[in-house]
């Protein structure tokens, strides 16, 4: 059991501290006679808990350093600082535990919000097609169309442009997800050729909405103007994309699609996939030679101007 040592080591306070043995001046700071004081230098009383606090911040020491002393005393002078240092020391311990506790409490919000959004995305992705490497789903391939400079569509019709609605007096169509893209593109000086078969049925009149849905998002004549239409000079069966990529941002923003499809990215920053169809869902990338023969059928295919 360890000693103690409180009579010495106030003794020792009272005449070594900036009060420079005046009892009087220390009983008044701690609120008590000077006789109460002498009782407790001379082991005679033992003060209460409330009054040894009192000392402890009166004489900046440690509780344990005023009731036990330090493990060596070597002079008044030392045991002063010893107390000064220990009282920094037990301050730097509780300023570090406080951190301890602030740092764990951010972990667990971290690791509650990263849970909330696991969760979500996995929910989302639930609903998303099957997909294997070299293929992509509808929402991956909007993603890629984001990053086009120039785009070059092979479509058998614009169903995933033009969504037909139907209303009280007629029908009527409002822009889909990938005309929102095109949109976004013209607007950014981006250009686009849409390729149309022959024998598609009503292609003036969807080319006419398709512009007119354009022209509703405040794009400027000469947006307008860099969305050209044409019509393929044989009737063609399977639709495809062919992009030029600014593939700078798209490493930049998404990472982990482009980590997918880099593979697929020819040294020109060329990308290109088959459009789904009504048996596949999926959208098919296309390797180099595939990429280079769909650019041959597309060049036989679209009038020169």
């Amino acid at each position: 059991m360890r000693e103690v040592k409180l009579p010495a080591m106030l003794k020792q306070l009272v005449d070594d501290s900036e009060y420079h043995g005046s009892r009087k001046r220390v009983s008044t700071e701690l609120g008590i006679t000077p006789a109460a004081l002498s009782q407790y230098i001379n082991g005679q009383t033992t003060p209460s808990l409330d009054k040894l606090l009192a000392m402890t911040e009166l004489f900046n020491v440690s509780l344990d350093f005023l009731v036990f002393g330090p493990d060596t005393i070597a002079g008044h002078g030392d045991t002063l600082e010893y107390g000064r240092f220990t009282r920094y020391v037990e301050a730097g311990m509780a300023s570090y535990q406080a951190d301890i506790a602030a740092q764990s409490a951010f972990v667990t919000k971290v690791g509650e919000i990263l849970a909330q959004h696991i969760d979500t995305a996995a929910r989302a992705a639930s609903r998303r097609p099957f997909t294997l490497r070299g293929m992509l789903d509808k929402e991956q391939a909007i993603e890629i169309e984001r990053y086009s400079e120039e785009s070059t569509i092979l479509t058998l019709d614009l169903a995933d442009d033009l969504v037909q609605v139907d209303s009280d007096v007629e029908q009527s169509v409002t822009a889909g997800n990938f005309l929102a893209v095109v949109a976004e593109n013209l607007a950014l000086g981006r250009r686009y050729h849409f390729v149309l078969p022959p024998d598609m049925q009503d292609r003036d009149a969807l080319v006419h909405q398709y512009r007119t849905l354009l022209q509703s998002r405040n794009l400027t004549a000469g947006d307008l103007d860099r969305c050209r239409f044409s019509v393929a000079m044989d009737t063609f069966y399977v639709g495809c994309c062919l992009f030029r990529l600014d593939t700078t941002s798209m490493r930049r923003r998404s990472p982990v699609l482009y980590r997918f499809v880099e593979e697929f990215i020819t040294p020109d920053n060329h990308i290109g996939f088959i459009e789904p169809t009504s048996s596949t869902p999926a959208y098919f990338l296309l390797d180099l030679p595939r990429r280079q023969l769909a650019a041959r059928v597309l060049h036989r295919l679209t009038p020169q101007p």
